[in-house]
C-alpha cells in the first residue's frame, strides 16, 4: 500500500444534470465519469487506497443550510435516486465510503481520521463538481497539511470558467498540484510522477507569482 490515495468525491446521479458540457479545456460528465473510472482503475492495479464520498441530504432540508442559496437546485436527497453514486463507480472490497454534508468531504467527517489510520499524506482528487465539493476538499486537504493533487480530466463542474479558475486555485496552493492522468498513476503506485505537474498554457509559473510577489512587496515597502 502507497501513501498515496485517490478520493472519488461525489460520482452521483444528481451531479450529472448539474455539469456544463466540456469545452476545449474542461471535460462534461461523461468524460468526467470515464476519467474517473480510469483512475479507480490505475488506483487498484497498484494497491492504493481508494474513498469515494457521497453527499446526502435529509428529507425536509434540515442540514442542507445555506447550499441553496445560490445557483443550486436541490439535490443529493437521502432515498432519492439522485443521491446514488453511478452504477460503475462504487466502492469495491476493501475501500471506503464516507458520507458528508456541505462540500468539502473533511467537514464534518471522519475522513481525515481515515486518510491517516491508512497512513495516506498525499490525496489524488477527481469527481463532481469541479469548482464546488473538489475545490472545497482540496483546499482543506491543503490545510490539513495533505500533498494534493487533482486530474482535470476525471471532473466536470458547474461551468467550464468556473473549473479553470478552481484548478488555478489549487495549483496556486501548491504548486504541481494539477496532473496528467498518467502521472496520477505514476503518483498512486508510489512512483515519480512523469511530470511534477502542469498548468494552463499561459498561466505564471510558482516562480513567476513568486517574482511577482516579491516585486509587490519591494514597491510597497519603497
Amino acid at each position: 500500500m502507497t501513501g498515496t490515495a485517490l478520493l472519488v468525491i461525489d460520482p452521483q446521479v444528481d451531479f450529472l444534470a448539474m455539469v456544463e458540457p466540456g469545452g476545449a479545456r474542461t471535460c462534461g460528465a461523461e468524460a468526467a465519469l470515464a476519467g474517473m473510472a480510469g483512475l479507480v482503475a490505475a488506483a487498484r492495479a497498484r494497491g492504493a487506497p481508494v474513498v469515494f464520498t457521497q453527499e446526502l441530504h435529509r428529507p425536509g432540508r434540515v442540514d442542507v443550510g445555506r447550499e441553496l442559496d445560490g445557483d443550486e437546485p436541490e439535490h443529493c436527497v437521502q432515498g432519492t435516486p439522485g443521491a446514488e453514486l453511478v452504477a460503475a463507480l462504487r466502492p469495491g472490497p476493501g475501500e471506503h465510503l464516507v458520507r458528508k454534508r456541505r462540500y468539502s468531504a473533511f467537514f464534518a467527517t471522519d475522513l481525515d481520521l481515515l486518510l491517516r489510520g491508512l497512513g495516506v499524506r498525499t490525496i489524488v482528487a477527481c469527481g463532481f463538481l469541479s469548482d464546488v465539493c473538489v475545490h472545497y476538499t482540496c483546499v482543506d486537504a491543503h490545510q490539513l497539511d495533505l500533498r494534493v493533487h487533482v486530474v482535470p480530466e476525471a471532473c466536470a463542474g458547474s461551468s467550464a470558467a468556473a473549473s479553470v479558475a478552481a484548478f488555478a486555485a489549487v495549483e496556486y496552493l501548491q504548486s504541481g498540484a494539477i496532473l496528467s492522468p498518467e502521472a496520477a498513476a505514476c503518483a498512486l503506485g508510489g512512483e515519480p510522477t512523469a511530470t511534477p505537474g502542469r498548468r494552463e498554457p499561459g498561466a505564471p509559473s510558482a516562480q513567476d507569482r513568486r517574482a511577482r510577489t516579491a516585486g509587490r512587496r519591494s514597491r510597497s515597502s519603497a
